[in-house]
């Protein structure tokens, strides 16, 4: 099938992309319960005239909206210069430590006072902290007892740190400055162009002839650009043309790089001596708990993780001072609802179920971790790949009939970081299109999207999750009882070059809570909190332990 193609001026384009861009939007509604405005016009002009692109993820994080706003107002220089930024060495932490002690059930509240490298308080928000509260020996190792702590941006270079005690012993406070406010701004920057430095999406036509494509190209008086946009699946999506001039079909798309060096960590913005992923020194970090009932008392008293719809109605809860759980002797223990999974094996747990799971290589680890726990004979579709390129997203579907249980992989749709043919890069709308209705008691869908639109506006990660929440919605009005969750993202502490900072995924996913918050049947796996307490350091994917406890949290609403 032949795409539409349109030989386009710089002023064209401006307007093609803006009416492109706004058609994606338009077919999708937006329950007022997600409180994300339905007027995207201006958004799609702002994309186009401001150097930090769209502005309609801002409304999620409004210390970061201050920060821009600021700098969008001449009220704040940019760029600063480096000894005005954030330095971590610099920055105090202080704990106003109780004289009669703690117990447990007390809360740990430290201030962050930000300072520049002068010296001086930082007078606006916007730096990005990591803060846990772990069990420590008396030695100082940690343990593998834990908390995600709240932070609190007061927006004038204060920030409050805080955690509820729940274990007794010695508790230490860990807090690193991950980016000051000044990277944090260059990260905005550099994803608002939606075009990575030294990244390059390149598609091949059947005549052998590559070209560029990605979710926006710049106008080449000397290539049309072919339109393989699928608005219905949230996909804005464009191609040079062939040197003809026409639009053939795509017959494999891969990633190439200019080089293997993020733009993170290469400039004084991103210096691990000063100011990236550097921890912040105090003293009186290290508490001294003496046990009460006040855990579990909680505990007992936990609903059950079960609703009408199967899951927790809590899932998608997400504010300072509610934790989703806690690292208990390195088992996660829900603060949401009681697991039921603890002592039911897997292949009972799941007997007559039906397990589709979509999205990237997270959840292609979630697939692989059923395969080994489950015992499934694994079916993979057969692609081949170019030398030397394996194409490890293709579909796969495994099974174990003495318990009757199915399970298929599925990943998203471009851009995808990964080589292969276009029936490699599914979109999860045709998917959720493609479930079979009859069995909808038995079926449960699992979805995450994220890493792979990590350099791309925002703006394009909203229109794909539309899509995907319309598709959702459609699936639950022809399969009554199918169970929708939605995996939140994985905490990645090193980087590589397309995954370059877990500052993407953070900004990515509170988008992504609020955009399903609202629908019922669905629930939120809350990974975000576990990849804190216990981030895998090595590795941009978690470890396969952690996948398991992923997997045995999502068990528990429903074994």
């Amino acid at each position: 099938m032949k795409v539409a193609m349109e030989m386009m001026s710089s002023r064209k384009y401006a307007i093609f992309i803006c009416l492109t861009i706004l058609g994606l939007f338009a077919t999708y509604l937006i329950s007022e319960k997600t409180n994300i405005s339905t007027n995207f016009e201006p958004n799609k002009r702002q994309y186009l005239k401001i150097p930090f692109g769209s502005k309609i993820w801002r409304t999620f994080y409004p210390e970061v909206d201050a920060l821009l706003r600021l700098i969008e107002d001449n009220k704040l220089k940019w760029p600063a210069p480096i000894t005005k930024t954030t330095s971590a060495n610099l920055t105090k932490l202080s704990v106003k430590n109780r004289a009669e002690g703690y117990i447990v059930g007390d809360t740990v509240v430290a201030t962050i006072e930000a300072k520049n490298g002068l010296g001086e308080r930082k007078q606006h928000g916007g730096d990005y902290f990591y803060c846990r509260l772990m069990s420590t020996s008396e030695e100082g190792d940690i343990l593998n007892t834990g908390l995600a702590c709240d932070i609190i941006d007061h927006g004038n270079g204060f920030y409050t740190a805080s955690a509820p005690l729940l274990w007794p012993g010695n508790s230490t406070l860990f807090v690193d400055l991950v980016h000051s406010s000044e990277a944090v701004v260059a990260l905005a920057l550099e994803s608002a162009a939606s075009s990575a430095k030294d990244i390059h999406f390149v598609s091949t036509y059947p005549s052998g002839e590559e070209v560029d494509c990605n979710v926006g190209l710049k106008p080449n008086p000397s290539r049309p650009l072919c339109n393989l946009s699928h608005p219905e699946k949230g996909s804005s999506w464009f191609c040079y043309s062939d040197s003809a001039g026409n639009c053939p079909d795509v017959t494999y798309t891969e990633t190439r790089y200019d080089n293997r060096v993020s733009f993170v960590g290469t400039t004084p913005l991103f210096d691990p001596a000063t100011n990236f992923k550097v921890p912040i020194q105090m003293q009186g970090n290290v508490f001294q708990v003496k046990d009460s009932t006040y855990t579990s008392d909680i505990l007992k008293n936990l609903p059950r993780c079960e609703t009408e719809s199967g899951v927790s109605e809590r899932s998608f809860e997400n504010k300072a001072g509610f934790q989703s759980g806690f690292y208990l002797n390195g088992q996660w223990q829900s603060l949401q609802c009681e697991p039921r999974v603890a002592t039911l094996p897997p292949e009972q747990c799941l007997q007559n179920k039906v397990i589709y799971c979509l999205g990237d290589s997270t959840m292609r680890q979630w697939y692989f971790a059923l395969k080994k726990h489950l015992q499934l004979n694994d079916n993979p579709t057969k692609m081949q790949g170019r030398p030397n390129q394996d194409v490890w997203q293709v579909p796969r579907v495994g099974y174990r009939p003495s318990h009757n249980i199915t399970v298929y992989y599925r990943a998203h749709g471009l851009p995808l970081h990964n080589p292969g043919p276009p029936e490699s890069h599914t979109f999860i709308v045709d998917t959720l299109k493609e479930i079979d209705t009859a069995n909808g008691e038995n079926t449960l869908v699992v979805i995450n999207l994220a890493l792979h639109f990590q350099l791309v506006d925002p703006l394009f990660y909203i229109q794909r999750l539309q899509a995907v929440r319309s598709a959702i919605l459609e699936l639950q009005r022809r399969t009554p009882g199918v169970k929708v969750f939605i995996r939140g993202c994985i905490r990645h502490r090193n980087t590589m070059k397309v995954v370059p900072t877990e500052w993407y995924s953070y900004r990515l996913n509170k988008i992504l809570r609020k955009t399903f918050a609202s629908l019922p049947g669905v629930g939120f796996i809350d990974v975000w909190s576990m990849t804190t307490v216990l981030p895998n350091l090595e590795n941009i994917h978690p470890t396969d332990e952690r996948v398991w406890d992923h997997i045995r949290l999502f068990m528990s609403y429903f074994c």
